[in-house]
């Protein structure tokens, strides 16, 4: 078992959230225990944890057991919602349930809590094993600004389109290339997303992580680094992206008009992506299906179109929701945002 951190071009450009990755990957422990540490230290949960192929969680799970004066503490949670859901999948991971073994880390909150997952973690390796095998990771990077029942929809209707055997992993925009700034800041609109995303009537919750790796920026601010290291943490072959259509067809027109940006260029001829296009209502069928095989045939890039599951308001948008509001339309727009969320 190796300590310390790796040096080296790519860890230099990383943030601290893909550098505890990036040493995890090379066998280094020490740097993802401190993070998580001192998240639990903030009752925030360490959530990469819960998206991490099995040697590397096993990894994390050995130092973790072989630390020296742990601060011992209780199975309660910090005050707030996730105590509720960690409870309940504690339960099922008593009984060697992988999947929820595999979601306590997100929904810790103390040392005690997730000293508890690393033990069972421990204790059913096989189990582990076996559920992540094959298992597919479909990354949804979002503005979230704020999340809305759109956003909820698209991973819904994404992991329905990719089977049983998919999980999402999402992420939060920390900057934006066309977007000077958000209104909300990266942690008020992480906080709110993560807790949408974990009460959500939609979605399994042991389907689902949103890890706090913000996008835009690190790794993410050229190329794919960021995405190959999320999808290689989680032991995906492929960079597994879900889009909105519009992305879609906006990139096809640029390629059409021979003005799209390198970035662009550099997705659609990477060998490994697998881009899920979720359709909106308002999108043209024919439309979508015609650019996309347009797509296929220019880069060879794997495309699949994902109908967008239905539900009863306007098609949904940050901005949408946040026009209501200041239109005087309240009731409207918490229809929009929190559409089938307890409250």
């Amino acid at each position: 078992m190796s300590s310390g951190i790796p040096i080296g071009p790519a860890y230099a450009e990383a943030t601290l959230p893909e550098q505890v990755l990036l040493s995890m990957n090379e066998g280094y422990h020490d740097l993802a225990i401190s993070y998580a540490s001192a998240k639990l230290k903030d009752g925030r949960s360490p959530s990469f944890l819960s998206v991490l192929r099995p040697d590397l969680l096993e990894g994390f799970a050995h130092a973790w057991k072989n630390l020296e004066n742990l601060p011992a503490t209780g199975l309660d949670g910090t005050d707030g919602y996730k105590h509720e859901y960690f409870a309940r999948h504690a339960l099922l991971a008593a009984q060697g349930d992988p999947a929820s073994i595999e979601t306590l880390p997100k929904l810790a909150t103390t040392i005690g809590q997730l000293s508890l997952a690393m033990e069972l973690v421990l204790d059913n390796k096989d189990a582990i094993t076996e559920w992540h095998s094959n298992r597919s990771y479909l990354q949804y990077l979002g503005t979230f600004d704020p999340q809305h029942i759109g956003h909820r929809i698209a991973v819904q209707s994404t992991l329905n389109t990719a089977g049983g055997s998919s999980s999402a992993l999402v992420h939060v925009m920390g900057r934006h290339p066309r977007k000077p700034q958000f209104h909300s800041p990266y942690e008020q609109r992480y906080e709110d997303s993560e807790e949408r995303f974990i009460k959500t009537t939609l979605l399994d919750t042991t389907r689902v992580t949103q890890v706090d790796i913000p996008g835009g920026v690190g790794l993410a601010s050229r190329g794919l680094g960021q995405m190959k290291l999320l999808a290689d943490s989680a032991g995906d072959p492929e960079l597994r992206w879900t889009i909105g259509s519009d992305k879609l067809m906006l990139d096809a027109a640029a390629v059409r008009a021979e003005r799209a940006t390198d970035k662009s260029i550099e997705r659609l001829l990477e060998p490994r992506m697998h881009m899920y296009a979720v359709r909106r209502q308002t999108d043209d069928p024919s439309k979508l299906v015609e650019d996309a095989d347009y797509l296929r045939d220019r880069f060879d890039t794997t495309i699949t179109l994902v109908e967008e599951l239905p539900y009863d308001c306007a098609p949904a948008s940050s901005t949408l929701v946040r026009q209501l509001r200041s239109n005087g339309m309240p009731a409207e727009a918490d229809h929009m945002e929190y559409y089938e969320l307890p409250r």
